[in-house]
């Protein structure tokens, strides 16, 4: 049985951390990734390294450090994904020169002025903004960059409106490597996609989607899913024992309540939407959360098991109204039932992302921890195994 928690990314000395996001390889390696966000926690920061940290079976975590850090740009962080087909490890995220609030409206007199400053700053530093994937095919010793290109899907909005959606992969939660059916071997990550400006969360609820972003090219381009529910925003998703997908998703209904759907096409479209009963949520406004599903054969051990179980499926976020008790739920059918749930850290906590690695025979949670607010003592990463959450 094993258990530890320790800080890995700690905030003070002007670093704010937030949004992680660990993906693990067969070699038995963790890679978490995270933001700084320089001098202040606010969503809003105009400055914000990408940074990232390594754990190799057996061994200690590496010193963190940023891979991205320009000064004056928000490198915005997205979700890791591992791609077992081509060993290579891969972070996407956002980098921008000109931080633009969420919450408000903006005339296309100001979304120009925008678009013009922006692209001033990066010829000024010869530096291309916009979505990105770094890469690594040497188990993160070294890391290449390409743009993130995403091909848009026509989508009719709920007021007539015929809109191209793309994404925006939002940290936290990992993509995953379909491993059934006519798709197996693609990546697919949760990623969120609106369809018009909000100034406030009524708007908001009616803007805003979940959808995935997936690749047949190991990576190379991207294609946008059809949407899940209307009012969902950051999400997390797994592969079930049929190779259908189910989504799992914050949503802004402020009901506590987690919203699940279903794609039978390898995401591209989604179907079922409802709600989980048994999961707990954050009344306010949500919280992002980790979802994680392994077969019997890609566990280390697994005659822990129910003999009937098809493998297990794990689910991490603050299991309260408030953002509070980072706790791991478990389901022995692809959490259609739940079978128990255990605290990780008591505390203020938030955002979370869960990966578990063969060669290691651990899970490695990593998650948002603060001692008055959710995240302002940054990122822990907590490791176990199955004994000790059984235990």
């Amino acid at each position: 049985m094993y258990f530890s928690d320790m800080p890995l990314f700690p905030s003070g000395g002007g670093s704010n951390y937030r949004i992680p996001s660990v993906a693990a390889d067969r070699h038995g390696t963790f890679y978490a990734f995270c933001n700084d966000r320089r001098g202040t926690l606010s969503d809003a920061a105009g400055e914000v390294y990408l940074c990232f940290a390594r754990k190799k079976a057996g061994m200690e975590w590496e010193e963190p450090r940023p891979l991205i850090a320009v000064e004056g740009w928000a490198t915005s962080m997205g979700s890791a994904v591992y791609d077992p087909v081509t060993d290579t490890v891969m972070c996407c995220g956002e980098k921008i020169p000109v931080q633009r609030r969420e919450f408000g409206h903006y005339s296309a007199e100001q979304l120009a002025a925008y678009e013009a400053e922006a692209e001033r700053k990066a010829r000024e530093l010869g530096i291309l903004r916009g979505r990105f994937v770094l890469f690594s095919g040497d188990g993160g010793e070294t890391w290449g960059e390409r743009p993130h290109e995403i091909e848009k899907r026509a989508f009719t909005h709920t007021d007539g409106r015929e809109i191209l959606l793309g994404g925006s992969c939002h940290g936290s939660a990992h993509g995953i490597c379909l491993r059934h059916g006519p798709h197996a071997g693609r990546l697919i990550c949760p990623s969120r996609t609106q369809a018009g400006q909000y100034a406030n969360w009524d708007e908001l609820r009616l803007n805003v989607y979940n959808n995935a972003l997936w690749s047949d090219d190991h990576g190379l381009i991207w294609h946008a899913s059809a949407p899940v529910q209307l009012g969902t925003g950051e999400g997390t998703l797994i592969e079930q024992a049929d190779g259908s997908l189910t989504y799992n998703s914050r949503a802004y209904f402020r009901d506590g309540l987690r919203y699940l759907a279903t794609s039978t096409d390898g995401g591209e479209t989604w179907v079922d939407f409802r709600a989980d009963a048994y999961l707990r949520e954050e009344t306010f406004c949500g919280c992002n959360a980790s979802f994680l599903r392994l077969e019997r054969d890609e566990l280390a051990d697994p005659s822990l098991l129910p003999p009937d179980a098809d493998g297990i499926t794990l689910f991490a976020n603050p299991r309260a109204e408030k953002r509070v008790n980072m706790a791991v739920c478990w389901s022995f059918d692809g959490g259609r039932t739940w079978a128990g749930s255990k605290t990780v850290f008591a505390g203020p906590s938030s955002y979370s992302s869960l990966d578990y690695a063969r060669a290691a025979d651990r899970f490695v949670l990593l998650y948002e921890r603060g001692e008055e607010d959710p995240c302002d003592g940054g990122i822990a990463a907590a490791e176990f195994d199955l004994a000790w959450l059984f235990s």
